[in-house]
């Protein structure tokens, strides 16, 4: 049972006009007998006025800002705790070292501020304005932020959060309808060879729901796109975690370099993607982007890297040949070795202009020698592929 409510006090003396303002406004809820409800409701109008557009909006993270961090954390906390408000506690502790800080905790306060005293809130909007104005009063500028002392602003980086969960939930299903798999279904590792090709060779009919999804949200697109672009460079400048054994860079490379060698007009060239997502050996294709899937979802791995994988699982769905295509053209890439000096063997082999099938032969033989039998007889299907020959039977995945 709650206590009595207190008394009024009316306006405070020796304080700024706005704490004096906040005063009297907060006493219309804190000495309310249904004080706890309408607490709970003004939380939920806070929230409505930080959407886009509203009052608040002001004191939004940019997306840019504010994706990176929570996609780092926002996976391996869900499957750390199951409680949901033990989440939201977790992740804003994990996150708000990187989107706090002391200018922007008095950012806040003084948002809070300016807005109570702007004309055109209603008495409800200014209520609430006027408990969170005197909470900030008492909220420390510098870290540790906590959830419990930092209420009203972990409060509204959730807000944000659950609408950056929304729209990616959005653009997932439909990725995931797209390849004809269904939402929340398996994939990766678990997915059918047939499955698999389709997942990398998606018709038009199948993406007509990713559309819809671009056409309904393009600013999310457009988030999606800035982060696509930075994972491809990445790959390009060698900045990633270990993505590839050597012969399958080597099929990338061989296959892919040169007809998507950007002309000396700085034009790229116009390429049939299909074929050349043809010529590459399927089980490469299988095996790269099961192992992408599997590494998104290992909670195991610096959430830096997992973090990583889960973007590039998005990006190789979408665009296999731009993702394929980068690692083509990567000036390095950290190999997943099977033995110390293949790096520096299937490097010497990329520097080549042209190849021919006896130059990928002492590389094959080192494959053999150490039992590495799938890798070694990849290689020679890229043998093959060299000379002329069809691939071998059992190269292609059946569906």
């Amino acid at each position: 049972m709650l206590p009595p409510a207190p008394p009024r006090r009316g306006r405070p003396t020796g304080v700024d006009a706005v704490s004096a303002e906040a005063a009297v406004l907060a006493e219309d809820v804190l000495c309310s007998p249904d004080r706890l409800e309408r607490m709970s409701e003004g939380m939920v109008l806070l929230r409505e006025m930080f959407q886009v557009g509203g009052p608040l909006a002001f004191l939004r993270w940019s997306w840019d800002e504010f994706v990176p961090v929570v996609e780092r954390h926002i996976h391996r906390v869900s499957e750390e705790v199951e409680d949901m408000e033990e989440r939201r506690e977790l992740l804003f502790a994990r996150c708000a070292p990187e989107l706090l800080g002391p200018e922007r905790v008095e950012r806040f306060d003084q948002g809070f501020r300016r807005v109570l005293m702007t004309p055109g809130r209603t008495l409800e909007e200014r209520r609430v304005l006027a408990m969170t104005v005197l909470e900030m009063q008492g909220v420390p500028r510098h870290p540790p932020y906590t959830y419990g002392r930092h209420h009203t602003m972990a409060w509204l980086m959730m807000a944000q959060v659950s609408e950056w969960a929304e729209r990616r939930a959005r653009l997932n299903d439909a990725v995931a309808r797209a390849h004809g798999v269904r939402p929340g279904g398996q994939k990766g590792p678990w997915m059918s060879p047939g499955v698999l090709r389709q997942a990398l060779e998606p018709t038009e009919e199948q993406m007509a729901s990713v559309q819809a999804v671009a056409d309904a949200d393009p600013e999310l697109m457009e988030l999606m796109e800035k982060y696509e672009t930075a994972l491809l460079l990445s790959i390009l400048d060698g900045r990633t975690p270990e993505v590839l054994h050597g012969e399958e860079w080597l099929w990338l490379t061989v296959v892919l370099r040169e007809p998507l060698r950007v002309g000396p007009d700085g034009q790229a060239p116009w390429v049939d993607v299909e074929a050349l997502l043809d010529r590459l050996d399927e089980e490469v294709k299988q095996t790269v982007l099961s192992r992408v899937d599997a590494a998104s979802r290992d909670r195991s791995s610096p959430p830096e890297a997992q973090q990583w994988f889960e973007w590039a699982y998005k990006v190789l769905l979408m665009r296999p040949l731009a993702f394929f295509g980068a690692f083509a053209k990567a000036r390095a890439a950290p190999l997943r070795e099977r033995f110390e000096g293949e790096s520096v063997l299937v490097e010497e082999l990329r520097r080549r202009e042209r190849w021919r099938a006896e130059d990928l032969e002492p590389y094959r033989l080192n494959l053999a020698a150490r039992g590495a039998h799938g890798a070694e007889q990849r290689v020679r299907r890229l043998q093959a592929l060299l000379r002329g020959e069809a691939p071998a039977p059992g190269s292609r995945m059946r569906g």
